[in-house]
C-alpha cells in the first residue's frame, strides 16, 4: 500500500495476499471503468497501482478482511522499514537437515527468515539505547505500548511465524536470543519424529486409527497401515511399534478414542482447592441412582426385581455432611426442591433457627427452571457441560464410607456397577435372593437408615460423626458469617403455591384448599380491613401447616397462622378460653375504634376548614329549604353523635360474657 497526494493505493502484491489470483486482477485492470481507478507505480513503472476508495464495496471488505481498515494499516508502514533480511537466518534454515538428511521446504524457509528478521528488529528496538528509543518517539510518534501494539497487528495480518500477543512475544523474544535461529523451527521438522512413521501424513493416518472411536486393537490397526503404507511408499510397521505410538501420545488420542470425560479425568490439570473453612459457605447436590433393588409387585416384567429408588443429596462441602435428601423411583425437579426443604429442616434442628447456604454448585438437571430457586438461597453457580468431577459430591459418592453406610445390612445391595472384580458384592448370590428383596414401599425405611447412618456413624473408630463434627465447627462460627432467615423468607424460597390462580382474602381470613384438604388461616391482628377481598397466592410448607405466607407477589405479604377456635357453650370452655375470647372481642373492638376514629377525625378537618361536603355534593340541585337547614343541623353535631355511638358500642361489648350471644345480638 502507498500514500501518494493524500490518497490511499493498492499495490499488485497486496491484491495477491488478499486472495485475488493473478489472472483476476489483470481482467480487472482491462475494464478501465468507475471501478478500479489506477495509475502508474511510481517506484516501478511496469506496475500499476489502484485507487482504494473505487473499489467495489465487495473487493474493499475482501482488503479490510486481511489487513483491518487499510487506512490504519498504513500508519505501520514505517515499522515495517525498520525489518531487514537477515541473510545469515536464511542461509542457516537452507543448510538445515532433519530425519535422514531431509531439508525444509521453500516456504517454511521464507517464513523462518521473515520470523527471525521481525525479532532481530524487535530485540534491537527494545535495547536501552538513547537512540532506538529516539526512532521510536520522535520518527514513529509511538510509545513503546502503542508500538507493541501495532506490531501484533502486522503479525496477525500479515502471518508471520511469530505469537500475537505481548506476553508470548516477549517470551519468544528471550527464547530466540538464547537458542537462536533453531528456536523457531516448527515441531514437525525435527529429529524426534525420525523413524519409520516419518512424515506428517503418515503420522497423521496412524494417529486417526488410534484414535478411532471403536478403539481398535494394536493388530488391527497394524494390519490396516501397513495396507495404506505399501500403496504409498511408506514402510510398514509392526504391532509393537502400533502400542508404542499409542502409549506415548495418549494425551492426543484418548478424547476421541474413549471421550472428553476420560481426557478430562486423565489429564486435564486439577485445580487444588481448599475445602471451605466454615459450614454452609459451599453446598453441592447430585443425584445418585442408590444401589439398591426392590420388588415392584405392581410390575408385571421381568424387571419387577431390579427397582431403584433415586435421590437428590445436598451435602456441605465442609466436611461431606448430608444436609438433605428426597428419592423417588424418577428424578424431577419438584424432587429437587424436596431435597433442599429437606434440608432447611435438618440445619433448624441442629441450629434452632433457619439458615441459608452463602454458594450453592449443581448440575445441570432441570437447571433454566431452577436457577431461579438456586439464586434466592445463595450464589449459584453454572455447571458447565462435561464438568463432571468438578464438585465434591461426586469424591463422597465414590468414598468407602457411602457404600459401607449403603450396603450394611442389606440383602439387596446391587454393587458398584464397575467390573466383576470390584463390583462389591457376590452377584450369584445377589440373584439367588432376589425374590426376598424388600419391596418398594418398604424399602423407604431401608434408605431413611442409609441417610441416618451417613449422618450418624463414625467414618473410622475414635472419630466424630460428620453431624458432631458440622455442629462443633457450627458453635465455633461467628454470627456474621451465619446467613440466617426469617419464617416469612423461608416461606417465600420454599413454600409451595397451593393454587395458581390465588384466593381472595375475606373477613374470616383465607380458606384454602390445599391437597384436597380445608384449612382456615386468620391475618394478623391490625392488617384484615383494608385488605379484604385482595387476591393472594397461598405458599405453604408441607412438612408444617399451622402457617402460611399470603402474598401478591408485588406489595403485599404476610404470614397467616391457624384460627384458635372459642367454644360457644360456656360448659366447654377450658383453661385460656376467656382470655381467647377477651383477644378476639378486644381486636373487634380496635377495628370498630380505628374506622370511627377516622370518620371524626375527617369531620373535624371539614370543619376546621369551613368546607360542607353535601353541598358540594348538592351543587346545582334544588333542595328544599327544610331540608336544607336539616342538614346543616346534622353537620354541627354529627361528630359528637358519632362519638356517643360508639361509647355505647364499647359499654355493649364490655358486658358480654358468652361469644355465641355476642354474634347472635
Amino acid at each position: 500500500m502507498k500514500i501518494i497526494n493524500n490518497i490511499l493505493y493498492i499495490e499488485f502484491a497486496d491484491f495477491i495476499a488478499a486472495g485475488w489470483t493473478v489472472d483476476g486482477i489483470k481482467k480487472a485492470n482491462l475494464r478501465n471503468g468507475s471501478f478500479w481507478q489506477m495509475i502508474a507505480n511510481p517506484d516501478d513503472a511496469r506496475a500499476v497501482l489502484v485507487e482504494y476508495d473505487s473499489l467495489r464495496p465487495r473487493h474493499k471488505e475482501k482488503i479490510e478482511q486481511k489487513y483491518g481498515n487499510p487506512y490504519e494499516y498504513i500508519v505501520k508502514a514505517p515499522i515495517k522499514k525498520l525489518v531487514t533480511t537477515d541473510f545469515k537466518a536464511q542461509d542457516f534454515y537452507i543448510k538445515y537437515r532433519f530425519d535422514n538428511n531431509k531439508s525444509l521446504p521453500l516456504e517454511h524457509i521464507d517464513k523462518y527468515t521473515l520470523a527471525a528478521s521481525w525479532l532481530n528488529m524487535l530485540i534491537k528496538v527494545t535495547a536501552d539505547t538513547a537512540t532506538i528509543k529516539q526512532i521510536i518517539k520522535q520518527e514513529l510518534h509511538l510509545s513503546v505500548d502503542r508500538f507493541y501494539n501495532n506490531v501484533i497487528d502486522i503479525i496477525k495480518a500479515e502471518n508471520i511465524e511469530l505469537p500475537a500477543s505481548y506476553r508470548k512475544l516477549t517470551g519468544k523474544m528471550r527464547q530466540y536470543k538464547t537458542e537462536g535461529y533453531e528456536s523457531l523451527i516448527d515441531w514437525r521438522f525435527g529429529n524426534t519424529l525420525a523413524k519409520k512413521v516419518n512424515d506428517e501424513v503418515a503420522e497423521s493416518v496412524l494417529f486417526e486409527m488410534l484414535a478411532h472411536p471403536n478403539q481398535y486393537d494394536d493388530f488391527y490397526v497394524s494390519l490396516q497401515y501397513n495396507n495404506w503404507a505399501k500403496q504409498n511408499q511408506r514402510e510398514t510397521i509392526t504391532e509393537r511399534t502400533v502400542c508404542n505410538y499409542r502409549n506415548a501420545n495418549n494425551h492426543l488420542l484418548i478424547s476421541q478414542r474413549e471421550g472428553r470425560a476420560a481426557f478430562n479425568d486423565k489429564y486435564i490439570r486439577q485445580v487444588k482447592r481448599l475445602r471451605p473453612s466454615t459450614p454452609l459457605y459451599f453446598c453441592n447436590h447430585d443425584d445418585n441412582h442408590l444401589d439398591l433393588y426392590f420388588l415392584d409387585m405392581a410390575d408385571k416384567t421381568q424387571s419387577k426385581h431390579y427397582k431403584k429408588y433415586k435421590a437428590i443429596i445436598v451435602i456441605d462441602a465442609y466436611n461431606d455432611l448430608v444436609l438433605g435428601y428426597a428419592y423417588d423411583l424418577q428424578i424431577t425437579n419438584e424432587l429437587i426442591r424436596e431435597a433442599y426443604l429437606n434440608a432447611m429442616y435438618y440445619i433448624k434442628s441442629l441450629t434452632g433457627g433457619w439458615h441459608l447456604p452463602h454458594e450453592i454448585k449443581s448440575d445441570r438437571f432441570g437447571s433454566k427452571e431452577l436457577k431461579p430457586f438456586y439464586q434466592s438461597m445463595g450464589h449459584y453457580h453454572d455447571t458447565p457441560v462435561g464438568s463432571k468431577g468438578s464438585g465434591y459430591i461426586e469424591q463422597c459418592f465414590s468414598r468407602p464410607f457411602f457404600k459401607r453406610c449403603l450396603k450394611i445390612g442389606a440383602n439387596n445391595y446391587s454393587g458398584n456397577n464397575i467390573t466383576a472384580t470390584n463390583e462389591g458384592v457376590n452377584r450369584e448370590l445377589l440373584e439367588i435372593n432376589k425374590s426376598l428383596r424388600p419391596t418398594v414401599d418398604e424399602g423407604t425405611q431401608q434408605i431413611e437408615n442409609f441417610f441416618y447412618r451417613l449422618r450418624h456413624m463414625p467414618p473410622k473408630e475414635g472419630a466424630l460423626s460428620k453431624e458432631q463434627e458440622w455442629l462443633k465447627a457450627w458453635n465455633d462460627t461467628p454470627m456474621e458469617k451465619k446467613k440466617p432467615i426469617s419464617d416469612e423468607t423461608f416461606l417465600m424460597i420454599f413454600g409451595k403455591v397451593a393454587n395458581e390462580k390465588g384466593i381472595s382474602i375475606t373477613n374470616r381470613g383465607v380458606e384454602p384448599q390445599i391437597n384436597n384438604v380445608q384449612y382456615s388461616f386468620d391475618l394478623p391482628h391490625g392488617i384484615l380491613s383494608q385488605y379484604v377481598g385482595m387476591n393472594v397466592k397461598v405458599m405453604y410448607d408441607p412438612y408444617n401447616m399451622d402457617r402460611v405466607l399470603l402474598t401478591n407477589f408485588k406489595d403485599f405479604r404476610c404470614i397467616a397462622t391457624s384460627p384458635k377456635y372459642v367454644a360457644s357453650a360456656i360448659k366447654d370452655y377450658q383453661e385460656g378460653s376467656r382470655s381467647d375470647l377477651n383477644k378476639i372481642l378486644d381486636y373487634k373492638r380496635q377495628q370498630v375504634e380505628y374506622t370511627a376514629n377516622k370518620s371524626t377525625r375527617r369531620k373535624e378537618v371539614l370543619m376546621t376548614n369551613s368546607i360542607d361536603v353535601e353541598a358540594i355534593l348538592q351543587a346545582g340541585v334544588p333542595i328544599p329549604k327544610l331540608l336544607k337547614q336539616h342538614a346543616e343541623e346534622l353537620n354541627a353535631v354529627g361528630f359528637i353523635k358519632q362519638k356517643q355511638m360508639v361509647d355505647q358500642h364499647h359499654e355493649y361489648l364490655n358486658n358480654k360474657t358468652d361469644f355465641n350471644e355476642y354474634l347472635t345480638d
